[in-house]
């Protein structure tokens, strides 16, 4: 009986402890400091990018746009399969890339997400692939951001 005891509170111990567990691990809170270290020394203060979502969202955020940031505030965005512009009031559905670095900080500190899995351009640390992945209780929870062609606005 004394064994069964020792292995139920290990068991229960086990499990405390991984529901304790952040997100993001230590390793890869130091490759997000690395990444946004490059971004923020890319070189440039204007830019551009592209991006697409993958979540059960609105079709708008869904398909890929370009991104135009001024002096660190979203500017312009253009659907790229048309070309149409953005109007101004739905330009806040988008993110600019130093958004996307601060919503991957903040779902360190979301209980209702398991896991976030991120992957950064080598050579501008912006995020290319983010994966905010809910606990298997959380239906419809979980999304995708999907960035590319990040350089200087021309």
């Amino acid at each position: 009986m004394n064994r069964f005891f020792t292995v139920s509170a290990l068991v229960v111990l086990a499990a405390s402890l991984t529901a304790c567990e952040s997100p993001l691990s230590p390793a890869e809170l130091r490759a997000l400091a690395d990444a946004e270290a490059r971004w923020a020394a890319r070189g440039f203060q204007d830019y551009t990018f592209e991006i697409r979502r993958s979540c059960f969202c609105e079709p708008l955020i869904t398909q890929w746009a370009r991104v135009e940031v001024v002096g660190g505030q979203m500017t312009r965005v253009v659907l790229l399969d048309t070309g149409a512009e953005v109007p101004p009031a739905q330009r806040g559905r988008f993110v600019t890339v130093e958004q996307v670095f601060t919503s991957i900080r903040a779902a360190n500190q979301n209980e209702l997400l398991d896991d976030v899995i991120v992957e950064y351009d080598q050579q501008l640390g912006f995020p290319t692939r983010v994966r905010f992945i809910t606990k298997p209780d959380i239906l419809d929870g979980g999304s995708a951001s999907y960035l590319r062609n990040a350089g200087p606005l021309p």
